[in-house]
């Protein structure tokens, strides 16, 4: 058994099924809670559970196996520990394209190109492949589309868990869509790794493709969908959009002065010409000297400056010159200025108006975030999912939110969609969705929490979910665990087949007992 130090915590890191079984038998005996780790995206879980020592942390770095693939069916089985690309930040240093599940599928020339016919691809992806497929299906992650989606692929699960008198070893099979009270649907997708261990999938792949779009650079006004409309003016709704369109997203800077939409969006092409097909990778900010790293740094640190350096300012301001009372406000109000005059100055560079047109093999093109170094440039998030026939109202209520220049900040918010799924704790769970993605830079010294909570009040009425991988409101607070139990139907149901496959409660960990209510 191989164990590895990440932040002073030992994490024990199994090669066999065998190993994670004796995992399971260890936790019991000894105890524990075991508390699965993939590449560590869900960042909110990760800190303080690693300071506890009544954890067991465990990430299947080595379980990361294609242990079959039928090429001619496009089925393939797949451990948990294999990431879905390349994990650039993996601590293990163990990922790689080569060993990734998406490159497995359809490999590509070291320029990005195929040099042999197209190979398989999942139906939609995240905006980032670093993750493990364990992980990205425990929290329920999705990509931009209401036409397909991740968790429509996955046929079979194999999960590992304890019901009491050993250690069970068990595949779940996906039943025909009517049956909707099979266990398969709580424990396929979204099911937190309060069951088990997931070790194994089984997906249905699709033919390779690739994709062509554009992402547009105006204000609000001059977008080419009626974002606070019902699509009678001629443009089309929010909704009409999301619908219509197999993969988007946009970025809204609400500021006052900036008012700026980024609107990317691609749809599908055959990869028939794939002898002669040069892609065209798109590039969410522009290259200095073609690296993306370099750019990443730069725009971390202006956004650093922005999010801290007035404040700084300003208290250096008050120390030295003093203030009264009355000069607060207007000591507040230049710096807010000043604030505004950076961030008009930055969008100029990294939204500037404008078309940037793109063409890419699926699985390189659909992650478009995916060259953005999510360390050098780190970013927080909070996600709601409200259904996605209220997207007018939530757009509007988005819009009168944005009037306060303190809700929209200095930075900006993403709004894209998911497919509706029969998962049960899927955040989508039996209708399409909105999805407000609220951005948060992380190295800004204030606490997410507190700025997160503006939203989290304000549109507790739509009655949302969270993604489970992202901030959730305080358990304790009227959007916190029980909020979130009553918008999932089957919670019920979930809770109770949580409860026969763990009742010695192995797997459920502190985060996900406070969060859940349970």
């Amino acid at each position: 058994m191989q164990t590895f130090m990440i932040n002073s915590t030992e994490y024990f890191l199994p090669e066999s099924i065998e190993e994670t079984k004796g995992l399971i038998e260890q936790a019991k005996s000894s105890g524990k809670t075991i508390v699965m780790r993939g590449a560590g995206h869900s960042f909110p879980m990760v800190p303080d559970q690693e300071k506890d020592e009544t954890l067991m942390h465990v990430m299947l770095t080595y379980l990361n196996k294609i242990t079959a693939l039928d090429w001619s069916k496009g089925t393939v089985t797949v451990q948990a520990g294999c990431h879905l690309g390349l994990d650039p930040f993996d601590p293990t240093g163990v990922s790689t394209e080569d060993n990734s599940l998406l490159f497995q599928l359809d490999p590509l020339t070291p320029a990005g190109t195929r040099d042999t016919p197209p190979g398989w691809n999942i139906p939609d992806m995240g905006g980032i492949i670093h993750q493990t497929m364990g992980g990205f299906t425990a929290t329920g992650s999705s990509g931009g589309s209401v036409k397909y989606a991740f968790d429509d692929a996955i046929t079979a699960v194999r999960i590992l868990f304890h019901d009491g008198n050993g250690v069970v070893d068990k595949t779940f099979q996906r039943p025909a869509d009517t049956e909707a009270d099979d266990p398969f649907w709580g424990i396929g997708y979204a099911h937190l790794g309060v069951m088990g261990i997931v070790v194994e999938f089984t997906l249905q792949c699709e033919p390779g493709f690739n994709i062509a779009g554009t992402e547009t650079t105006t204000g609000t006004a001059d977008c080419e969908i009626a974002l606070f409309g019902d699509g009678s003016d001629g443009k089309p709704s929010l909704e009409q959009f999301f619908t219509n369109t197999d993969y988007t997203r946009f970025y809204w800077w609400p500021q006052p002065g900036a008012d700026k939409i980024v609107l990317w969006k691609a749809n599908r092409e055959s990869a028939a010409d794939w002898k002669t097909f040069v892609p065209k990778p798109y590039q969410e900010v522009p290259f200095i000297d073609g690296s993306p790293n370099i750019s990443s740094a730069v725009s971390g640190e202006i956004f650093k400056f922005l999010n801290n350096g007035t404040n700084f300012a300003e208290k250096l301001w008050q120390r030295w010159f003093g203030r009264t009372p009355g000069q607060q406000h207007d000591i507040a109000e230049a710096f807010a200025k000043a604030d505004d005059w950076f961030l008009k100055a930055l969008l100029k560079v990294f939204a500037a108006p404008g078309v940037q047109t793109f063409k890419d093999i699926s699985w390189k093109g659909i992650p478009m975030d995916n060259r953005i170094s999510d360390k050098l440039f780190e970013v927080w998030f909070s996600e709601l999912w409200i259904p996605l026939n209220r997207a007018q109202e939530v757009m509007i209520s988005l819009q009168q939110f944005y009037t306060d220049p303190v809700n929209a900040g200095t930075f900006c918010i993403e709004i894209y969609s998911a497919k509706k799924s029969n998962f049960w704790l899927n955040a989508s769970y039996g209708t399409d969705v909105i999805r407000l993605d609220i951005f948060w830079f992380a190295k800004n010294d204030a606490n997410p929490h507190d700025f997160y909570q503006r939203f989290w009040t304000h549109f507790s009425p739509f009655e949302y979910r969270c993604h489970w991988g992202k901030y959730l409101p305080p358990a304790d607070s009227p959007q916190g665990a029980t909020y979130l139990q009553n918008r999932y139907p089957k919670f019920e149901q979930f809770n109770v087949l949580r409860k026969q496959m763990d009742p010695g409660n192995i797997f459920l960990n502190p985060y996900w007992k406070e969060h859940l209510g349970l």
